[in-house]
């Protein structure tokens, strides 16, 4: 228990601050008020039994105690009382299971899980395809829209879990399953894989940002413009290199060809397929979002950036080799190139709007 209490309380279910997550607590809360009370039950009965029936220095060691075999009152006493709990436990839980199960009032995203990062992909316009925008790692929502999720994996079993917005739902190649967040309150909401799907599934980790709705549509609108290409300096530099080292994974949407060799080996970011840059800036974190993008006075977080790119496998465990983690530039890169390339990634969109 004490070593429990050393959590960072990011991952808290016992503080919702969504309807899905507060009916689960409410459960939660009631199941564990009634073990509470039978754990305590149980507890004073074992300590009344010991002492009642302990043995005494008067006693006979070798008198045997009248032998009872059966007593249907109190059979019936301990088979019967947590029956009753367990009924009345079951019609609590059962309306909201049912509830959580049902389909949101809001927008659909689609959640793609895999090794080891996540992917929300964005139906803007209405059109039944998830590429109006796409993000890594960081789903964003409005304050008070109840979002569907369409939730799929890429490789392996994974598990979506953002407890202060809604209960776990898995990730299983070949299937779909629907699920649904919301959140009462603007913030940022931090979930992780709960799914054992290998190296790195510690660092998996998930945040929902949610914004009012003015926020929301600004932050779509500003996810919707195509990122502007590099003109001159070391961004222009780090433009090219990107497009002769990055290309092949990352897809970064903007009009120039160089940059889409990915999307154009299959639009759909599969496994082993890294997350779209476009507007890489906007996000608060990186590599699975397990690095802060900036600092507590909003700066760039150069020095991880710059490490992730020149060896990730370092910071990440990864099977890089395989197409499970991003590779390691360390030798093909100098520290120029480096401070090229950041220099070029700080041009891909706006800061994130934050909530209040």
């Amino acid at each position: 228990m004490l070593l429990a209490s050393c959590a960072d309380g990011r991952l808290d279910a016992t503080d919702p601050k969504g309807v899905n997550a507060e009916a689960i607590w409410s459960v939660n809360r009631l199941s564990g008020w009634m073990a509470t009370v039978v754990g305590i039950f149980v507890a004073v009965a074992v300590v009344f039994v010991v002492v009642k029936f302990r043995e005494r220095d008067t006693d006979d060691p070798d008198e045997v105690p009248e032998q009872i075999h059966g007593n249907k009152k109190a059979e019936l006493t301990w088979t019967l009382i947590p029956v009753g709990m367990l009924v009345f436990l079951a019609v609590a839980t059962l309306p909201k299971v049912f509830d959580l199960n049902e389909e949101g009032a809001g927008r659909t995203i689609k959640v793609e899980g895999q090794q080891w990062w996540w992917q929300f992909s964005y139906d803007i316009d209405d059109d039944g395809e998830y590429d109006d925008i796409i993000t890594a790692n960081e789903i964003v929502i409005p304050v008070g829209e109840e979002v569907n999720l369409e939730i799929h994996s890429n490789d392996v079993i994974h598990s979506f879990w953002v407890p202060q917005l809604n209960g776990k739902r898995d990730a299983v190649p070949g299937r779909v399953h629907p699920w649904k967040i919301s959140s009462t309150e603007p913030g940022i909401y931090y979930g992780e894989c709960t799914e054992f799907c290998g190296l790195s599934h510690a660092n998996m980790q998930i945040r929902a940002v949610v914004l009012e709705q003015s926020d929301f549509d600004e932050w779509v609108r500003r996810q919707l413009e195509p990122a502007p290409l590099a003109a001159s300096g070391g961004a222009a530099e780090g433009a090219a290199l990107f497009a002769a080292n990055c290309v092949t994974c990352h897809v970064i949407n903007n009009g120039d060809p160089a940059y889409r060799v990915a999307a154009e080996n299959g639009a759909v970011l599969q496994s082993g397929v890294a997350p779209n840059l476009t507007h890489l800036m906007s996000r608060t974190s990186f590599a699975g979002a397990l690095f802060e993008m900036y600092d507590d006075d909003g700066n760039l977080n150069v020095a991880d950036l710059r490490e992730w790119i020149r060896n990730a496998p370092a910071l990440k465990p990864a099977n890089a080799e395989n197409q499970q983690g991003m590779p390691s530039f360390e030798e093909k890169l100098n520290e120029e190139d480096l401070d090229n390339l950041v220099t070029f990634l700080q041009t891909l969109g706006n800061p994130p709007i934050l909530p209040d």
